[in-house]
């Protein structure tokens, strides 16, 4: 069962953080492409009108520029029922084995024009109905694998496939990208909405730990993968209509009745710079705090010292970098050793300056483990209380509880860092940060069971918004309170969120972690 605190942050909006409903609303983010396709012919300074690599690929299709049609505000690509002239007898390959080229289709990708890495890629579409054509929307990098399928339709249009196709870790670390080596995870999804009846939106959203997949603006899937998903570089898009291969050799297109595969706009955000957070982290042990040392090293002292001042930023919903001033928690050497003493160093990206959070249950207050990305090993006060080290699980536990305490907050005396004993008796663990319970203008949250719980202030007679988000200010949850809440947050990928409570008048946010 995952676990969360909160930590109480009575901020004004504006000043703390940047609210935003993702899908539908990306206040949190930056648009960085959109082509709404109006006008009356592809924008080549966008796309290519055909595949980058040629006109043909593991279909039936040969991908001619004039199947590539913008007019009424939509992209069609065209499927026909003809051989083109340039086809020449080819033959293409479909699981190894080879396929004639004896329809005519349409594709285009941004390769040369645009690229990314990290964000959120969606497109609105509308597939055809024929049997037989497979319509996809997917992305790209140099070298195959990896992939990532946001949208593949290849046989029923009340289904529709996702995956991230990646090399086997066990083979990529000494080998590099093999695509016969290739692995996937994803799956597909099932329900009533025929796809090809009207448009509809698709979307992944991508960072340096996850995949998360979208349809009409709900997340239905997301994969915590961080080893996969390194394999992934800055990615091109491609929308194509093929024809036969994955979708078989029944093929419904006939001279008569072509099939178009449509697509009203596609767009690509990226978030907007998270702003850090300030704390001090607290050695539940010694009672004193992690401080920057002369020498850059990192040790325990007074955590009323400016040196005990920390910054945390969220790097993805999982990992999180912590500066002391203009430097960073860091791994000598990127050693992977047990017993090196941690020090600080200018941020350079790496995993060995990456730290996981891991929230410990039964404590009162923000009470976690501190585990450095690269190495999966913990930081650790050393016997003496003098040194920070990294070391294994289950080397010195007690040593590696640390508590995050706001800069401003009063530093706890030792004796009352123990275990909240109410916790086992109850079964609802009160999330706070110093207090007994998170209180939002005598609105009060708890968490149970993978359920947050929020029973709203007597004065709230006509209700209040509870709303979940993420430190970049992405909305992932939303639900309308009356007097209580009760929200299921098992599917929530570990990280830092807040919660915000609001009738329209007046706004608190709380900070959990899962």
């Amino acid at each position: 069962m995952k676990k969360l605190f909160i930590i109480s942050s009575m901020v004004a909006l504006s000043a703390s953080l940047v609210l935003a409903d993702p899908p539908a609303n990306f206040s949190g983010w930056e648009k960085v492409f959109e082509d709404n396709f109006d006008g009356t012919s592809l924008d080549k300074k966008k796309w290519n009108p055909t595949y980058n690599w040629g006109p043909t690929h593991n279909h039936r299709a040969y991908c001619a520029e004039e199947n590539v049609i913008v007019s009424d505000g939509t992209l069609k690509l065209k499927g026909e029922k003809k051989v083109h002239p340039n086809a020449n007898g080819k033959k293409a390959k479909f699981n190894n084995k080879e396929i004639p080229v004896d329809y005519t289709s349409g594709a285009i990708d941004t390769k040369g024009h645009f690229e990314v890495k990290y964000g959120y890629i969606e497109g609105r579409f509308k597939a055809p109905s024929q049997k037989g054509t497979w319509p996809a929307f997917w992305t790209l990098q140099d070298g195959w694998p990896p992939e990532i399928d946001i949208l593949e339709i290849p046989a029923s249009r009340k289904q529709h496939h996702y995956y991230l196709h990646y090399t086997d870790p066990s083979w990529y670390n000494s080998h590099g990208s093999a695509w016969d080596h290739e692995a996937s995870f994803g799956g597909h999804k099932d329900d009533d909405v025929d796809r090809s009846a009207g448009f509809h939106n698709y979307a992944v959203e991508w960072d340096e730990s996850t995949l998360s997949f979208y349809f009409d603006d709900k997340k239905f899937a997301s994969y915590n993968r961080p080893t996969e998903i390194k394999q992934l570089s800055a990615q091109y898009i491609i929308v194509n209509l093929a024809i036969g291969g994955w979708a078989g050799d029944d093929i419904a297109i006939t001279a008569d009745k072509p099939a178009y595969f449509e697509a009203d706009w596609v767009r690509v955000w990226q978030a907007k710079p998270a702003k850090p957070d300030t704390v001090r982290i607290f050695s539940m042990n010694f009672g004193t705090c992690m401080v920057r040392t002369a020498e850059d090293k990192l040790a325990l002292g007074d955590c009323n010292s400016d040196a005990a001042v920390v910054t945390i930023t969220p790097l993805s919903s999982t990992t999180y970098r912590f500066g002391f001033g203009d430097l960073s928690i860091d791994t000598p050497n990127e050693s992977t050793e047990a017993g090196i003493t941690m020090g600080l160093y200018k941020w350079n990206g790496g995993g060995h300056q990456k730290v996981v959070m891991e929230k410990q249950s039964g404590y009162e207050g923000s009470v976690v483990r501190m585990k450095m990305q690269h190495s999966n090993m913990y930081l650790r006060a050393t016997t003496d209380g003098e040194r920070v080290v990294q070391s294994w699980a289950n080397d010195w536990e007690w040593n590696q509880m640390w508590r995050l305490l706001g800069k401003d907050d009063v530093v706890p005396s030792k004796d009352t860092t123990k275990k909240d004993t109410s916790v086992t008796d109850t079964g609802r663990t009160a999330i706070s940060y110093l207090g007994n319970y998170a209180s939002v203008y005598g609105t009060s949250v708890h968490y149970a069971n993978d359920m947050l719980f929020v029973e709203l202030a007597s004065d709230l007679k006509n209700g209040a918004t509870v709303r979940v988000l993420d430190l970049q200010g992405r909305e992932v949850m939303r639900y309308k309170a009356f007097r209580t809440a009760a929200m299921n947050v098992r599917n929530l990928p570990a990280g830092v969120y807040h919660v915000a409570v609001t009738d329209g008048k007046r706004t608190e946010l709380k900070r959990f972690t899962k």
